[in-house]
């Protein structure tokens, strides 16, 4: 109940946070910063998730929420206070540096109170559920708030379903049996997560200068983050627990397929069918609509692993290669148009739904938790994977598609048809990994 409910607490903040952002930036004369501002917290929370393992096991979770929770506290005021833009930015990463410390404790937690496998898997699967409501009403309260209390207000009150939240957690806490680990509780890979969230600041301000050679140059960068610093970061989190590190790297592509794709479908719709945006913001709900219910109906827990990896590996690039085509053929019937996004918006939402409880679930199998790693270092690697992989899946499909979407219909679909391949041959790769076996 404490996590579910910090989960929608998270989701109406990012949602609040989306809308009044860019009416901040206007009225603090700083919309040359509004793309740090829009990045800092995510990335903020890459470099400090190491921490929150740490805390784990130096002090407890009772205490590593407390710590959390008074920067959480500083930041948001700092944000809803300040007077330029440049105060809101350092509120915005002070919230980060809240999120990183919290690294690793709800997922630690809750997969050491299910440990039947089924069980387990519901329980994640849940989470997805709590985005339902924030997604459908979330664009109407928000502007219900701008246009009543400005954006100062719409941005302080979620602190209160924040706290409540963490006050749920802290109560339900006290009935959980925590060890201090045999071994001394250490900061693993701080550098290399450092390096992970630089690298991905850099690759994102690259794609927004709108420039081909620097765009090459971020995917490079993408690329060499993926296969130095995040799997040193992995290894070194969880060292000898391959399962572990096998789901941070599928949970990165799962994330990457889906909110990379997810991302790119609403601004097809505004360049292409309605500019309005409307449309957009029904699609994008799509998605996630269709992942919750599946999740949390137990659709996805009755699945096989095996099962599961295929309905992944077939469905983001199928859906991928459906968003090419649909470039290509830039349909000239807005109705027939909306209707071959929205379908592809539900392929990802149920390919997602099937996949993401059942990696987190199968990532905590045979877990063993030696040498001073226990279940908050898996939990970690869990975050920091989706982490990683939304934002890479992000900067390429929507952060380049932008750029050329508005060129010319044609290299959208090339660029489409490029991901797509790419997908074909990562999640072949990805099904000899060992987290699918039984």
């Amino acid at each position: 109940m404490g996590f579910l409910a910090a989960e929608f607490a998270a989701s109406v903040t990012g949602l609040s946070y989306a809308a009044v952002l860019p009416v901040a930036a206007a009225e603090l004369d700083g919309l040359p910063l509004y793309g740090l501002a829009v990045t800092a917290t995510a990335v903020v929370s890459i470099a400090f998730v190491p921490f929150g393992s740490f805390l784990y096991g130096r002090i407890g979770p009772q205490a590593q929420l407390s710590i959390s929770t008074a920067v959480l506290v500083v930041g948001v005021a700092l944000s809803v206070t300040a007077p330029n833009m440049e105060v809101l930015v350092g509120g915005l990463a002070l919230r980060g540096v809240a999120a990183g410390l919290m690294g690793g404790l709800g997922l630690g937690i809750l997969s050491g109170l299910y440990p039947d496998a089924k069980e387990r898997e519901r329980a994640f699967g849940l989470y997805a559920l709590m985005w339902v409501a924030p997604s459908v009403l979330g664009p109407a309260v928000n502007g219900v708030l701008l246009l009543a209390l400005g954006w100062r207000a719409s941005m302080a009150w979620p602190i209160l379903l924040m706290l409540t939240a963490r006050a749920l957690i802290s109560h339900y806490l006290r009935q959980v049996e925590w060890e201090r680990p045999s071994a001394p509780a250490k900061v693993r890979a701080a550098g290399a997560f450092l390096a992970v969230a630089a690298g991905l600041a850099l690759a994102q301000t690259s794609i927004a200068t709108a420039r081909l050679g620097w765009a090459a140059a971020a995917l490079i960068l993408l690329v060499v983050v993926l296969v130095l610093p995040f799997r040193h970061a992995l290894r070194r989190t969880v060292p000898g627990e391959r399962r572990a590190q096998a789901g941070g790297w599928a949970l990165a592509l799962v994330c990457g397929s889906y909110f990379g794709i997810n991302a790119f479908i609403p601004l097809l719709s505004a360049t292409h069918v309605d500019a309005t945006g409307v449309l957009g913001a029904f699609l994008v709900a799509l998605g996630p609509i269709t992942w919750a219910l599946m999740s949390a109906g137990g659709a996805g827990a009755r699945l096989g692993p095996r099962t599961s990896y295929l309905i992944a590996a077939i469905g983001f690039p199928a859906a991928a290669s459906g968003v090419a085509l649909w470039a290509l053929a830039l349909p000239a019937a807005a109705v027939t148009g909306a209707i071959g996004l929205g379908v592809l918006a539900l392929l990802i939402g149920a390919a997602m739904g099937a996949v993401y409880p059942k990696v987190m679930t199968l990532a905590f199998e045979g877990f063993r938790g030696e040498g001073g790693t226990h279940r908050a270092h898996a939990g970690v690697v869990l975050g920091v994977g989706e982490d990683v992989g939304t934002t890479v899946g992000v900067v390429v499909l929507a952060g380049i598609g932008g750029v050329v979407i508005a060129a010319d219909p044609m290299w959208t679909a090339v660029l489409v048809g490029i991901v797509s391949a790419v997908l074909i041959m990562v999640w072949a790769a990805a099904g000899r990994s060992e987290l699918w076996r039984n």
